[in-house]
């Protein structure tokens, strides 16, 4: 075999392993970013948009020239709540904890933001019938209707049957970790986050950290500026990377405000993050 034979291939063979190697991989191993998914086509319900977070993220979303439902109790309370340039955003009147109401809104949707949050420690607004039934209610309506992602918002420290929140709060952790279980049940891409200390700061103020496995315990003095909030929520509807994981959020000064958008390309499914805390804990 002469030389330049030879030279090409083994040129062939050395791509043909790189070429497999990468297939096998997961994206975030290889440090690579999946395609986006194009927003522009889509209508996102975002649920307990007239909240104090849900409000960072429609407008977001509005500003962005996307296609929005904004879920709200009350309209008219929303508008006075948050000023006349909330008038045009697509609201839809609902309340979460109606089944029959949330199967009608979901029509039409393609994905889901979910920001709601019980109002009381007990009762029709307490955690069990808003931050679990409610977010049952809309699950099921997304598995109905197809819907491609759903992201939900719950809490820091919700998989610790003894956070101590539990016994001041009415088990409010305990009805959310209810949701997130019901939500990775259903079928429908998700993605969901627990934030630190909800504030309302200006986004790019501090840099953004993202991390896995709810060690709360590390974090939980910390803070996350909604608006920062708002545009993690997006880029996890556009990022491939985000579907099917769980994760933490919570600002710090210590980096770069916008490198959290590197982080979600190394998140690890629910499935690779539950194998990989098993092993530590034998270790």
């Amino acid at each position: 075999m002469n030389l330049p034979s030879l030279v090409t291939r083994s040129f062939a063979a050395l791509f043909t392993f790189a070429l497999i190697v990468s297939l096998a991989a997961p994206a975030h191993t290889m440090g690579w970013r999946q395609k986006s998914i194009d927003l522009r086509e889509k209508t996102i319900l975002v649920a307990g948009a007239s909240g104090r977070t849900g409000h960072y993220v429609i407008r977001h979303l509005k500003d962005q020239g996307l296609t929005i439902k904004s879920l709200t109790r009350n309209e008219e309370r929303a508008i006075e709540r948050w000023g006349e340039e909330y008038r045009d955003m697509n609201w839809v009147e609902g309340d979460v904890r109606d089944a029959d109401r949330m199967m009608e809104i979901m029509g039409g949707v393609d994905m889901v933001i979910s920001v709601v949050g019980s109002r009381e420690r007990e009762g029709p607004n307490g955690p069990e019938f808003v931050d679990y039934k409610g977010v049952v209610n809309l699950v099921d309506a997304a598995v109905a209707h197809n819907v491609e992602h759903f992201v939900l918002l719950t809490a820091l420290g919700a998989s610790d049957p003894d956070h101590p929140l539990n016994k001041v709060l009415g088990n409010a952790l305990t009805w959310r970790i209810k949701g997130e279980e019901h939500l990775r049940a259903s079928g429908v891409t998700y993605t969901i986050i627990r934030p630190t200390g909800l504030v309302d700061a200006p986004t790019g103020e501090k840099g953004v950290s993202i991390v896995q496995g709810d060690k709360w315990k590390d974090i939980f003095r910390g803070t996350i500026s909604r608006d920062d909030l708002a545009l993690v929520f997006l880029e996890t509807l556009r990022n491939p990377a985000s579907h099917n994981t769980t994760f933490e959020i919570v600002n710090r000064d210590d980096i770069e405000p916008g490198a959290w958008q590197d982080q979600i390309n190394q998140l690890l499914n629910d499935e690779d993050l539950n194998a990989q805390l098993a092993r530590e804990k034998t270790q």
